[in-house]
């Protein structure tokens, strides 16, 4: 057998050296497509369901939260392992399924699960996002170079531009904040006018919230068109809570700001973050109070996640210099447009709000 293909080979030989030609073509193209997985995902199929009571022990939690979602998640197709753990103020249950089980249908199922449960009122399990433990594709963190914009102007800038630049981008299922201080609108009541006037924290606030709606009525004949009637009542400044009424009395209206104080304040910190930077040149840089995020990756997907060093030139807005791609390299150069463009800083007209080379700087790690 070996000597008659000898034979065919020698009597044939531009047959092989063609064959051999398409073989080492062939090799090279299937050696650039190569997937490389740099970090394989080689973690289970899992869902987690978080439930969070604050104020409460861990033993009530345990009793009348953690164990009553067991009670409910046992059962499901292709559930491997259930485990869970009982903190004060929070449940979490980590529900395992096997190799051959889809995460999305996985999710869909413990989903339809979390409808069954019977639960203290006011309680909401939420499902965790489905992002791979080796899902942690990007880190950055922002700093600003002028005093102006503090970790709190920070905060907001990533909690509601950076972020959600970020989630537009293929296959991101969330970013990770740590850091900085959030922003909220504080009524800061003396007692001592509260007293004077006869009333109570709880009208205060009944009253801050009751005003704080929309309203929509129906329509007005104006000729031959009609014209919608809608009550605009949603706060947008502290003077509208200020002029919230609270109650009348003898003709005068009694208002917020008869008895507080209203201000843009800090919420209550329960920790900070803070980092050092090791530059090449031997220097280290020490950040005491920064805000960080990191992207995460959905499981078993490919990132698509291409990331560009750029400066804006209006704002002063640096975008994160690239870091480590997981699971793939850069998406094509025909999609790294629009949002994918600007996924790592501030639109160009987001970017005019700040002086030039004085607003917040997006460094990558």
């Amino acid at each position: 057998m070996i000597r008659g293909l000898v034979d065919y080979a020698l009597n044939n030989r531009f047959l092989v050296l063609l064959a051999a030609v398409l073989l080492f073509a062939w090799g090279v193209i299937s050696f650039h497509r190569l997937p490389i997985e740099a970090y394989p995902d080689v973690a289970n199929n899992y869902v987690q369901v978080i439930t969070q009571w604050p104020g409460r022990a861990a033993e009530e939690v345990e009793q009348q939260v953690t164990v009553p979602l067991e009670t409910v998640m046992n059962g499901i197709p292709h559930l491997a392992h259930l485990r869970s753990v009982s903190l004060f103020g929070l449940s979490s249950l980590s529900l395992i399924f096997d190799d051959e089980s889809d995460n999305d249908s996985n999710r869909q199922k413990v989903l339809e699960r979390l409808a069954q449960v019977s639960l203290p009122t006011g309680l909401q399990p939420q499902m965790g996002t489905d992002w791979s433990p080796v899902g942690q594709i990007y880190f950055y963190h922002l700093i600003s170079t002028n005093p102006k914009y503090d970790v709190m102007e920070l905060k907001s800038l990533e909690d509601w531009v950076i972020e959600k630049q970020f989630k537009s981008v293929p296959n991101v299922v969330d970013v990770s904040s740590l850091g900085g201080i959030t922003r909220e609108y504080q009524v800061r009541v003396d007692p001592d006018k509260l007293v004077s006037y006869g009333l109570n924290i709880g009208q205060v606030e009944q009253q801050v919230a009751n005003n704080n709606v929309n309203a929509g009525g129906s329509f007005i004949e104006a000729g031959l068109q009609q014209v919608n009637v809608r009550a605009v009542g949603l706060v947008t400044t502290t003077q509208d809570i200020e002029n919230t009424v609270i109650k009348t009395q003898n003709g005068t209206a009694i208002r917020v700001k008869d008895i507080a104080t209203v201000a843009q304040g800090p919420k209550i910190r329960l920790g900070q973050n803070g980092k050092a930077i090791h530059r090449a040149d031997g220097r280290i840089i020490d950040y005491d109070d920064v805000v960080e995020g990191i992207v995460l990756l959905a499981q078993r997907r490919r990132s698509g996640f291409h990331a560009e060093g750029h400066r804006g030139q209006s704002g002063g807005v640096e975008r994160p210099h690239p870091a480590s791609r997981r699971q793939g390299g850069p998406v094509p150069g025909s999609q790294r447009s629009g949002p994918l463009h600007h996924a790592h800083g501030l639109t160009q007209p987001e970017r005019g709000n700040y002086p030039r080379g004085a607003g917040p700087v997006c460094v990558s790690r």
